[in-house]
């Protein structure tokens, strides 16, 4: 992840992830192509991070 790009990229398969219209911090994006999930930990500048279950 470049926190410089202001795009959201799969940790997992490297596929772009759409952004939502609005995000807040905390939000849960899902990978169209592979379904990982990825939270978003900061907006400006952008940070997020896979969501990682516990089991």
């Amino acid at each position: 992840m470049n926190p410089q790009d202001n795009k959201i990229i799969c940790p997992d398969c490297k596929s772009e992830i759409a952004k939502p219209e609005s995000m807040v911090v905390g939000d849960i994006v899902e990978c169209q192509e592979c379904g990982t999930e990825v939270e978003i930990q900061s907006i400006e500048p952008l940070v997020y991070g896979e969501l990682i279950e516990e089991k």
